[in-house]
This record gives structure tokens, C-alpha cells and sequence, in this order.
């Protein structure tokens, strides 16, 4: 399994950095096949409420759009919108579009939909160097997490939600995204090594998030992985989990701290 996770991380991950350093359409058109795949995932482990799967590939589309042509103004406008698209076809589509199929179609949309902020980050003044202060912050807490875990891990945080979850684990991965923020400071002088540090620290909070709501998501479904598209690894929901949160958090962390 460790070897599969390597050798999957060692292919994949030039891949998607490579996409990320070339940006515009090339980014967009890798994010929304991602949000595409993990649709799918979340389909089928919310198939219990009957998400309206074309309706959130389409709604999903729409943010990539919007995040290409309105980037100053997304996300609100372009949500309030599609929820407001969504409640009249709960008037419209009743009783085959319910609350509860509303709900999950929604959150079939918006949760993928979050990997635009790769997106809104790439156009950041700095670009290719802010997304990537987040991909390493986020993989820094997931990998030296995870080996912390594995190998010093005693105490469960959330036994009932991801008995896996130790705190050794957790802050190995705050001290390497933390760690991570300050070197990046170092190496680039693109901003204050301590305010990365801050910020490194604040990323490895988001990404626990990410990866436990994920895991709430499975617990729900009685699944172990959201998919297999990965070896090693999963689906694509247990690949990005930790990056769906820490990309918006980087994004409006980088917003306030360097008032763009």
C-alpha cells in the first residue's frame, strides 16, 4: 500500500504541477474533470438522497466559467444564483426534486466545486508561486501526518468519526505545513517567513477539516475509500480532501495579507 501511494504520488504529482505552472486553460480544463471525477465519487455515496447528477456536472461547469470570467466576483453572486436556479426547480420538478435530492445536488456542486480556488489562487499576483505555497503546505501536512500517525500515533481524536486520526498524527502535520510556511518565506522573500509560518499553521487546520469531513462523508456511506481511481490512495475525494478546504482558506488568507 505504501509503495503504491509513493509511486502514484511520484507520477501524479509533477502532472498536476505542471498544469498548475501553465495555468489558464490547461488549469481549467484539469479542474473541472476533477470536479467531474469526484461528482461521481460523492454520487454514489450520497445516492441515499438522490442527487441530481447531471444538474450538478452542469452547476459545476458554471463555476469553472465563473471563476474564469468573473474572478473578482466570485464566489457569491454566482452561488446565490445557483441556489435560487435550484429552489424554483424544487417548485417546478415536485415531487421528483425534493428537499432532501435539493440538498444533496447542491452539495454534489459546490463541495467539488471548491477546486476552482486552484483557479482564483494561479491569478493571484505571485500566481504559480502562491498555488504552490499551498499544494506543499497541504501535502506536508498530509504526508509527515500521515508517517507521524503510522509510526508515533497513540491518541485518537475522533475515534467514532476516523479512528485512524491520532494527535501525533495531527501535529506532525501542523509542525510540516508550519515548517513548510517558513522555509517558503525563507526561500522566496515573496512575504514575511513568520507570517507564512502563521499561515502554514492555519493551512494544516483547514486540511484536518478537509480530510474529516471527507471521512464523515464515507462513515455515512459505510465505504473505507471514495473510489479507486488512484492506487494507493483512493478516489479523488481521498486524494484533494485537505486541498478542497485549504485552497479557498489560502486564497482569502492571501487576499487579506497581501490586499490584493
Amino acid at each position: 500500500m505504501l509503495r503504491l501511494r509513493v509511486l502514484t504520488a511520484l507520477v501524479g504529482l509533477p502532472l498536476f504541477l505542471l498544469v498548475v505552472w501553465w495555468g489558464d486553460l490547461p488549469l481549467l480544463v484539469l479542474l473541472a474533470v476533477l470536479i467531474i471525477l469526484a461528482q461521481k465519487e460523492l454520487a454514489l455515496l450520497f445516492k441515499e438522497v438522490n442527487p441530481h447528477q447531471g444538474l450538478a456536472l452542469v452547476s459545476g461547469l458554471v463555476l469553472v466559467a465563473a471563476s474564469y470570467l468573473v474572478p473578482d466576483r466570485y464566489p457569491a453572486g454566482v452561488i446565490i444564483l445557483l441556489l435560487l436556479f435550484y429552489l424554483g426547480l424544487l417548485v417546478i420538478w415536485y415531487p421528483r426534486f425534493e428537499p432532501r435530492a435539493l440538498a444533496g445536488t447542491l452539495l454534489l456542486a459546490l463541495y467539488p466545486g471548491l477546486f476552482v480556488y486552484l483557479y482564483l489562487l494561479r491569478e493571484l499576483p505571485g500566481n504559480w508561486e502562491w498555488v504552490l505555497l499551498i499544494v506543499l503546505m497541504t501535502w506536508a501536512f498530509d504526508t509527515l501526518g500521515y508517517f507521524a500517525g503510522v509510526y508515533l500515533g497513540r491518541r485518537r481524536m475522533f475515534p467514532t468519526l476516523s479512528p485512524k486520526k491520532t494527535v501525533e498524527g495531527f501535529t506532525g502535520g501542523i509542525i510540516a505545513s508550519t515548517l513548510t510556511g517558513l522555509i517558503y518565506g525563507l526561500i522566496t522573500n515573496l512575504q514575511s517567513p513568520y507570517l507564512l509560518a502563521a499561515m502554514g499553521l492555519l493551512i494544516g487546520l483547514a486540511a484536518q477539516l478537509g480530510d474529516l469531513v471527507a471521512s464523515s462523508f464515507k462513515r455515512f456511506s459505510r465505504v473505507k475509500d471514495a473510489g479507486q481511481l488512484l492506487p494507493g490512495h483512493g478516489g479523488i475525494m481521498d486524494r484533494f480532501d485537505s486541498l478542497l478546504f485549504t485552497a479557498p482558506v489560502g486564497y482569502y488568507l492571501l487576499r487579506f495579507l497581501g490586499n490584493f
